[in-house]
């Protein structure tokens, strides 16, 4: 659940309602407005909900009938009525077939009111404002989603809601995970600046960690192809290649800042001492995940939110008395950080006009936001999922009912609205290693660096041309360039001025320029 302090509330104050609506912000959470109070006394009302199964298993084969989806019409007092469509490009391609035909239900998931699934659909009045109907029936939306949410053109337009946000599970979720336990041989402190961090690298190059015999199969930072979860050494120098920075008044891409040059460079010298794996560029995510495991990594990234599942040390390979600890990345001499702020919107719920069930739809999302929703969205069915003993809840992720075909992913993220709810208050109490994972949390905040480019759309300029894509995508002219410097096949200065030079020609130049012109419209005075 979010922790930020400010709501919809503050929205509304600036752009959108008189000072009789901020009288009615600070209030305590409304309980008459809910779906559940507010149909208790008729039949409970139809709601149809097209969602993606997110390629979870549970929700792959999830029936009308299913006993988690009638639990929770059961709670709301609405009759739910779910469709899984696919997930990634199967979903973008389905959904855009559904808008074609006209056959909407009355909430739809989508990525954004402008998305690319619908095109033209905003424009049409496809979909309805919310303004009014959150503000007479959405005070749980308005006191618990933050206002970044709120202000995102994914969600509003010309001071008017037309989507209602979905939240990923926190704010942020990368941490640096190291190995304490090779920490713990080697006699060394947790590294917090860079050259802390070299010395780590040299002592575990010098040292078999895994005590396989062979001290050359370990590597201080495993990296994994097209540098997903591992943008390490970036922010240090001074630029993250996924980021936006805005420089003498315009808004340019990490990737092509003079800093980049001094970040490559590092990095080169990293990959001649032996420091990361070799295989860097064609480590593939199964490879990567399976090679730490086997004692391969002595650090790499990775969310927060898998620290019982992914790295539960029990899983790795050969190796007794596994330690695991979540740290901040380094410091630099320009900075720190692994991800750029974001608005923390997962997707976003749209209304169908036509459907004329938006104040039902309100009502229903005003209830999954309450706090009488929650225990559900966390722990699933009480009885069947968790017990009450001794006044407080026993739950076991891992336990049959919860563990068979992930059926706890399916309520607590595939029929969950709010989003993402693994990482929720009352899932941390029951799970374990529930204070390293809250230390976790708090650290994941921490590496986030300013992102000048928060709640910018993709660029129409950019999008015919995917080797433009800011960022280490495969297939991108960064990568190709960093990939050549760093096996030693290129000179790093003529090889990155080369590829500035060449991203500006191809179509960068008015990325920049439409990139300026949103910020300024954007966030004008």
């Amino acid at each position: 659940m979010s922790k930020a302090k400010k709501t919809l509330a503050s929205v509304f104050a600036v752009s959108l309602v008189t000072a009789s609506v901020l009288a009615g912000c600070g209030a305590k959470e409304e309980k008459g407005t809910g779906a559940a109070d507010g149909n208790a006394a008729n039949t409970p009302k139809n709601l149809s909900i097209l969602t993606s199964h997110a390629n979870a298993k549970y929700a792959m084969q999830a029936k009308d009938d299913d006993q988690y989806i009638k639990e929770l019409s059961k709670l709301s007092n609405y009759n739910l009525k779910y469709e899984f469509l696919g997930h990634g490009n199967d979903f973008t391609q389905q959904m855009t077939v559904r808008f074609a035909s006209g056959e909407l239900p009355d909430m739809i998931r989508t990525d954004s009111i402008n998305s690319t699934m619908h095109p033209g659909a905003l424009e049409k009045n496809v979909f309805e404002d919310l303004t009014p109907l959150i503000e007479k029936y959405g005070q749980n939306l308005k006191k618990k989603i933050p206002e970044q949410a709120w202000k995102s053109p994914r969600v509003s337009k010309d001071g008017k809601i037309y989507g209602i946000p979905s939240l990923a599970a926190l704010p942020a979720t990368r941490v640096v995970y190291i190995r304490q336990d090779w920490l713990d041989k080697l006699g060394m402190q947790q590294p917090k600046t860079v050259d802390e961090w070299l010395k780590y690298f040299e002592a575990v190059k010098k040292e078999d960690m895994n005590g396989n015999g062979d001290p050359n199969d370990e590597y201080g930072f495993y990296v994994r192809e097209n540098l997903i979860y591992s943008n390490l050494f970036f922010s240090e120098f001074g630029a993250d290649p996924n980021a936006w920075y805005l420089k003498n008044g315009q808004l340019q891409p990490g990737m092509i800042q003079p800093e980049m040059k001094d970040a490559i460079k590092f990095w080169k010298s990293l990959y001649d001492k032996g420091y990361i794996n070799p295989n860097l560029f064609t480590n593939k995510g199964a490879d990567w995940m399976g090679g730490i495991k086997q004692g391969k990594g002595g650090a790499w990234i990775h969310d927060v939110t898998n620290y019982n599942t992914d790295w539960n040390v029990a899983n790795f390979v050969n190796e007794k008395n596994v330690k695991l600890s979540m740290i901040e990345s380094p410091t630099g001499d320009k900075g720190k950080g692994l991800s750029p702020q974001g608005d923390q919107i997962g997707y976003v719920w749209v209304v169908p006009a036509k459907n004329k069930k938006a104040e039902d739809v309100i009502k229903f999302l005003d209830w999954v936001w309450s706090d009488a929703a929650e225990e559900f969205f966390a722990l699933g069915i009480k009885d069947y999922n968790y017990k009450i003993e001794n006044g407080k809840p026993k739950w076991d992720m891992n336990d049959p009912v919860n563990k068979e075909n992930d059926a706890s992913v399916f309520y607590q993220l595939s029929i969950n609205p709010r989003g993402d709810g693994r990482m929720l208050d009352k899932v941390l109490e029951v799970s374990p290693n529930t204070e390293a994972i809250k230390n976790g949390i708090k650290i994941a905040e921490k590496n986030i660096f300013k992102n000048d480019a928060l709640h910018m759309p993709t660029l129409q300029s950019l999008k015919t041309n995917p080797e433009l894509t800011v960022g280490t995508g495969a297939g991108t002219l960064f990568l190709d360039m960093f990939a050549k410097v760093i096996t030693g096949k290129e000179d790093a200065d003529s090889a990155f001025d080369k590829f500035v030079a060449e991203w500006k020609r191809r179509g960068g130049e008015a990325a920049i320029k439409e990139a300026t012109d949103w910020y300024n419209a954007f966030n004008k005075k």
